[in-house]
């Protein structure tokens, strides 16, 4: 990996992760898997709070874990096994964990609670 793409996959890993921090401890749960594109959506809802957030794990080439969890804690990092540039994304707590070829985060998603 060039040092360009290295420091945007840094910059792109902050803000997932200023996002995931944003929603932890709230209910998270595994909202779509579609084989055809190749992506897992996980959605992150508070109680009583309209919004969301969901994180797309795109062409994951690992899953384990729980379908739903309460005060979810995840923790994103570029996976260091995989020489594309993978990333992690695991709540320890919880026992889940993912590794995606990338991942995207947009909040208040349709359809709102």
């Amino acid at each position: 990996m060039h040092q360009g793409e290295a420091m945007q996959q840094a910059k792109h890993l902050k803000s997932i992760r200023t996002l995931l921090d944003r929603w932890r401890g709230n209910t998270a749960r595994l909202w779509a898997f579609q084989a055809a594109h190749c992506h897992l959506t996980i959605r992150i809802e508070r109680r009583g709070v309209r919004g969301n957030l969901h994180v797309m794990c795109l062409e994951p080439e690992f899953i384990h874990g729980p379908v739903q969890w309460e005060d979810c804690a995840f923790e994103a990092q570029v996976d260091p096994e995989n020489p594309r540039g993978g990333y992690i994304l695991r709540d320890t707590h919880a026992g889940f964990e993912v590794k995606p070829g990338a991942i995207e985060v947009k909040e208040n998603c349709q359809p709102l609670p």
